[in-house]
């Protein structure tokens, strides 16, 4: 491993000052001449057909333009998902639909010359429903007798007619059964749920849709995928991805909320292109919250083990709900299997998976993408296992954990990756040494419960990896580098910035490659017509696979630099250099240029620019790994529950910029927190969110962060930039399995579904006797 310039070394982001002086434009913030503003009217009902809209009144309303209803826009069916495997995304979605299928879904569609304009007469609208018989959740849409949420949608170009809920079904199988059965001493089985969340991003969904004179539409929307958005607008408007160009912009937040197509995008789009101005939409917060979130899962899951503590057999049963449409529903399915097989070694491994319709909202992708569910099922079963067996939790999974060699299933079997670094050990170790880990893990101290849990958990780095056939999965990137005369380096790129500072380690990265210091990089947040293709910021492929692509591009604009200096220098390539943004002889420094020097004697004199453009599909996903341990306190009156210190070691490969490393795990913390202990959607009996906003719905704040220590593995990934993975999906995998642990090692209880609510905690206290288990 080389040593590095750049890489590895703690630096200010390069946004920093730009952000706390409000200098970042985001979508809600800019401003097209001849706007029209458009507001949505919601279905009140879970489950209806829309017979008729009257929108005479709405239409009398002074600066009111157009009305769009399921009556006068396009019907073709649709997804919303850029996924890996679009061909198996059922597309059930239509602009605006005479089915409403969850309480929000789009009826009616105003558009106006502001706001306020379209909020009134968008109240003005009547609409007739026929009632259906709805479904609120996937135990009852399993039912055999349940309505159908969807009776036809289409896969690939064919429509599929369904018999029941449905919408997809996976089972993935390794190893041997027989043999795994055999050797087992003693078989764990349990149930486990956990809730619906919202993602959360300060910032909600917004839309700018520009149609130009030719008849193309330039389009700037909170989206993680340019390109994605891009393709599945093009299927829903049947127009060709050409017509549309979709701008990156800058987010504030997304934690997978965002990597959909959206909604409301199609309808202002048609609604553009209609009045022939640029439209904007702003989502109000309630509106928001129907877009995105984590979906519920049930999951049975069952743990054979042989009579040393080796792990013969996990078998996992998993019922994913899903809302009114197919969004994510497939990968949600597989990749959950995926992080079920990855977590430990054993000889059988059996995942089988349904994604249900319900009538309930949609639920979108969210941090950790199924896996922080799964781990809190596994990770919970295996404290309890190592208890059973007399071993210590963190010497059991020690002993069970991955290594070197093994495959990592990530988003299932179709698509693996062999592991060639993995710092578990390192990690747990040193974690629980901070933490004071020990036989005793319970006590009672200035009369509140005290107690430590821990987890570990994995995540991939991107979507690549070993396919089965070519259609197995779809990842790309691509990066285009341009070197100035002056010697700057314009870096293009797809990838979003959306919060955590993509593009400051791709500019570091960047730099690291070409010689040149960081400062003189500048990130150009591309469009789709001017930036290569990239899947877009998810699954935490950032680091790993944004960068290969950057890497690729700036080697091949290094060596055009070294080309050229070695003409003007009458020097062998092999024996140039570039540090410090001068390109020199080695063993003679003072013979040398600047870059900037070199790129301009290239257009000069040899006629050829500086620009390089790269494209690949990374052949591997290579995971990160991590070990959460907390000390946690129970008020025993109460039963609130408060997290007081933690310690987090991380394998993430060599750390770009270790400042901005620990934010993020700091931040992947308190988000597992919230899903432990605080945040949970809650749905009436009519279909109804009843906490749609910042009010009902509870989030972490400052009074609930804990003192938190991050660590660093020395590690190195030998397929990664410059040896670096994952870090932003991780941070938050493990974190509720962690705090479920310390809470059960306080309580004796084990609790099988989040959050852990104070009133439950408080129940189990007072049967099992105040302080019985920390005294």
């Amino acid at each position: 491993m080389a040593s590095s310039s750049y890489v590895g070394r703690p630096h200010l982001r390069r946004d920093t000052f730009l952000k706390v002086q409000g200098g970042v434009k985001y979508v809600s913030d800019m401003v097209f001449q001849g706007a029209l503003y458009l507001r949505l009217l919601g279905s009140p009902y879970p489950h209806a057909r829309v017979k008729r809209v009257d929108y005479e009144r709405a239409l009398r309303v002074k600066g009111v333009v157009d009305v769009l209803t399921p009556f006068n826009v396009p019907q073709r069916l649709f997804g919303r998902t850029f996924s890996p495997v679009p061909w198996k995304v059922p597309q059930d979605r239509r602009i605006l639909d005479q089915t409403l299928r969850f309480v929000g879904d789009p009826v009616v569609a105003v558009v106006a010359e502001s706001p306020e304009t379209a909020e009134d007469a968008v109240e003005r609208v009547e609409v007739e429903y026929q009632e259906l018989e709805a479904v609120l959740s996937a135990d009852k849409a399993l039912e055999a007798d349940a309505p159908l949420v969807h009776e036809e949608v289409v896969l690939g170009d064919r429509l599929v007619a369904l018999k029941d809920n449905v919408g997809y079904h996976d089972v993935l199988e390794v190893g041997n059964k027989e043999a795994a059965y055999s050797r087992v001493s003693k078989m764990y089985e349990e149930e486990f749920r956990t809730q619906i969340l919202y993602n959360a991003p300060i910032e909600p969904h917004a839309t700018w849709v520009v149609p130009s004179m030719e008849g193309t539409l330039d389009v700037w929307t909170t989206t993680q995928s340019i390109h994605g958005t891009r393709y599945w607008l093009s299927r829903a408007l049947g127009l060709g991805v050409g017509d549309i160009r979709v701008h990156s912009s800058q987010l504030g937040g997304g934690f997978g909320a965002k990597y959909n197509m959206a909604i409301h995008e199609p309808i202002v789009a048609i609604a553009a292109m209609r009045a022939k101005r640029p439209v904007k939409y702003v989502a109000s917060r309630s509106e928001d919250f129907l877009t995105s979130g984590r979906r519920p899962c049930r999951m049975k899951v069952k743990i054979g083990v042989g009579p040393n503590g080796e792990i013969e057999v996990m078998e996992m049963h998993a019922v994913l709900q899903s809302g009114g449409y197919a969004d994510h529903m497939v990968e949600a399915v597989t990749c959950m299997g995926g992080w079920f097989l990855s977590d430990y070694r054993s000889t059988y491994k059996f995942y089988e998976g349904f994604g249900v319709y319900t009538n309930l909202p949609v639920y979108s992708a969210m941090r950790g993408f199924l896996n922080p569910q799964q781990n809190f099922a596994v990770e919970s079963m295996i404290d309890e296992i190592a208890e059973d067996f007399g071993m210590d939790p963190l010497e059991f999974r020690l002993k069970n954990a991955p290594r070197i060699g093994d495959v990592y299933y990530a988003q299932g079997p179709t698509v693996t990756t062999e592991i060639l670094s993995i710092e578990l050990e390192q990690c747990t170790r040193a974690a629980g040494r901070l933490i004071g880990w020990g036989k005793n893990k319970s006590w009672v101290e200035n009369g509140l419960l005290v107690g430590l849990g821990m987890a570990v958990g994995h995540h991939t780095s991107g979507t690549g990896g070993r396919m089965r056939t070519e259609q197995d999965r779809l990842e790309g990137t691509g990066a285009i580098v341009k070197i100035n005369e002056d010697g700057s380096v314009v870096l293009t790129t797809a990838l979003v910035e959306m919060g955590p500072g993509e593009h400051d380690v791709l500019a570091t990265i960047c730099a690291e490659t070409l010689g040149v210091e960081p400062r003189s990089v500048r990130v150009n947040a591309g469009d789709t017509d001017t930036a290569p293709f990239d899947m877009g910021t998810h699954a935490s492929r950032g680091t790993f696979v944004g960068g290969l692509g950057v890497v690729r591009a700036a080697l091949e604009a290094k060596q055009q630099l070294i080309d050229v200096a070695s003409k003007v220098l009458d020097a062998k390539p092999e024996q140039i250099d570039i540090k410090e943004g001068r390109i020199f002889v080695r063993g003679d420094p003072e013979r040398g240029m600047s870059v900037g020097e070199a790129a301009h004697i290239s257009k000069t004199r040899f006629g050829r620019l500086i620009i390089t453009e790269s494209g690949l599909r990374p052949d591997a996903a290579p995971p990160s790994w991590c070990a959460v341990f907390v000390k946690v306190a129970i008020d025993p009156e109460t039963g609130e529950v408060f997290v007081r210190d933690v310690v987090e070691g991380f394998d993430i490969g060599v750390v770009v910029n270790p400042p901005e490393a620990e934010a993020q795990a700091m931040g992947g913390f308190m988000t597992g927190l919230g899903y432990a202990l605080l945040e949970e959607v809650v749905i009436g009996e009519n279909g109804w969110y009843l906490n749609p906003d910042f009010a009902g719905y509870t989030l972490p704040g400052t009074m609930d962060l804990p003192r938190i220590q991050v660590l660093f593995a020395k590690s190195y990934e030998p397929r990664g930039p410059f040896g670096a993975k994952s870090i932003g999906e991780l941070s938050t995998n493990p974190v509720a399995s962690a705090i479920a642990n310390a809470v059960s090692n306080i309580t004796g209880h084990r609790f099988r579904s989040l959050p852990i609510h104070r009133e439950d905690v408080l129940r189990v206290l007072s049967r099992k006797g105040v302080g019985e288990r920390g005294a």
